[in-house]
């Protein structure tokens, strides 16, 4: 069949958006994840290649790397959709629907891209704007030579042509009424450009877009916990077939992306790869039982024996894993977190802890409130460091985000223990920060250079 209609080129957009993992295993890349030997499943293959810092994470023998063959696809529904709507004659009653498939095409594009860049090229700096990035078609009118003779565009060009997809795709989408979640809204879009913009260091730029998101966006009660506590206890308030996202948080919860079966490789019962003890001490730091995202983290067993099986924390953030799992890609609580960090860099840590104080609200049961002063902080720096470790607990295995702040925040070195106690290292610095181009790429454009290894 081939598309005609405005409305079969809205079905081939719909048909884009990422339906399947595309950056959920990078977590295993950060120190936010350690392996539980004791498991009843142990790690596969894959995991190993993941977790060890393999300088290759597909098979051996492959040729295809299903996260860039992922983006790329939507890359190509996006091209194709705004191929064809260029030279599309609409009547005056088809304008609102061309605008909104236009304006989500860009915007697919540009969240592709966004992705593309944050894993297979290196950072955004006034240094690297010249080095390689990633291919940047921006039309599918002859796929197949673009899918043989690529070059890699520089950052630099990348990211500006993300600001400016997200720009077009912004005023196509302004006024327009998106309710669907697993679409681009106007809403969304403002929190894409805040997120951009802060990765970018563009910090004033950062904190209007935010602020347009938490104007629309109050964050969560998240007291209605409180009954399924009294009900079932700590141990059993989140349980098999009702995770944190379940709660009131849902309200937060501004788009969804890449679901399938089996989604969630932490799962909270038999999985070897668990959140690390870390993020569960950063949930208890004023106190046990004081701060709901506790309960994601902490088994609270006291089982000798499942606790062994189960490992030193759980994941909690989904249900039951016989459901479709759609992974967040972006929640309100993130403008917070944005422009508490982009207020921190301008040296603005009364307005920074402002932010962090209204996550903190939302977040702590209320006979365990903590309001944070610049008093308590021997400087800026301090508020900023606490900025980046609320980040870190409330977007942990949200949307990538650990293994992107890892890349700006300095490419830190991480050690990770596998079989036989064997500790695996990533150095500071160490061009594996940077997931290397697919032989599938390389080997049919000539000349294309690989990532250091």
């Amino acid at each position: 069949m081939t598309p005609k209609s405005l409305e079969d080129f809205e079905a081939v957009l719909l048909g884009g958006y990422p339906r399947s993992d595309f950056f959920i295993k990078t977590e295993m890349l950060t120190d936010n994840v350690y392996v539980n030997f004791n498991a009843e499943v142990q790690p596969s293959q894959e995991v190993e290649r993941w977790f060890t810092f393999s300088s290759s994470l597909i098979a051996p023998g492959t040729q295809s790397d299903p996260y860039w063959g992922q983006m790329y696809k939507s890359i190509y529904y996006a091209n194709s959709v705004l191929d064809n709507l260029k030279g599309m004659s609409i009547k005056p009653e088809q304008k609102a629907l061309f605008e909104q498939v236009q304006g989500e095409a860009y915007a697919l594009r540009a969240y592709s891209y966004f992705y593309l860049i944050n894993f297979y090229a290196d950072v955004y700096s006034p240094a690297n704007l010249g080095l390689p990035g990633v291919p940047m078609p921006l039309t599918a009118e002859d796929v197949n030579v673009n899918a043989g003779n690529n070059v890699r565009t520089p950052i630099g060009d990348v990211w500006n042509q993300i600001v400016k997809d997200i720009e077009l795709a912004t005023g196509l989408l302004t006024g327009k009424k998106v309710t669907d979640r697993y679409r681009f809204s106007y809403n969304t879009l403002q929190l894409f450009r805040a997120r951009v913009d802060l990765m970018m260091g563009n910090y004033e730029s950062a904190i209007t877009y935010a602020g347009s998101v938490i104007s629309n966006y109050p964050l969560a009660d998240l007291s209605g916990i409180e009954k399924r506590i009294t009900e079932n206890g700590f141990k059993s308030a989140l349980a098999y077939n009702f995770g944190f996202v379940d709660t009131q948080l849902n309200k937060e919860l501004m788009f969804f992306v890449g679901g399938r079966a089996n989604m969630n490789p932490y799962y909270y019962s038999t999985g070897s790869v668990k959140p690390t003890e870390q993020l569960l001490s950063l949930s208890t730091r004023y106190g046990n039982v004081s701060d709901y995202r506790q309960l994601v983290f902490d088994h609270f067993e006291d089982n000798a024996t499942q606790v062994i099986k189960m490992g030193k924390t759980v994941y909690k953030m989904y249900a039951s894993q016989d459901l479709y799992c759609y992974y967040v890609g972006f929640k309100a609580s993130e403008a917070y977190l944005i422009r508490a960090e982009a207020q921190a860099r301008l040296n603005k840590s009364d307005l920074a802890l402002n932010d962090i104080n209204s996550i903190l609200k939302s977040r702590m049961r209320k006979d365990f409130v903590k309001t944070l002063k610049v008093s308590d902080f021997a400087d800026n720096t301090a508020v900023l460091d606490r900025v980046l470790e609320e980040r870190r607990l409330e977007l942990a295995f949200d949307a990538g985000f650990r293994f992107m702040d890892l890349r700006r925040l300095g490419k830190p070195k991480i050690e990770h223990v596998f079989k036989d106690a064997r500790v695996y290292t990533l150095e500071k610095n160490d061009p594996r920060y940077l997931m290397q181009i697919p032989p599938s790429e390389s080997e049919n454009s000539t000349g294309m250079p690989l990532n250091p290894r």
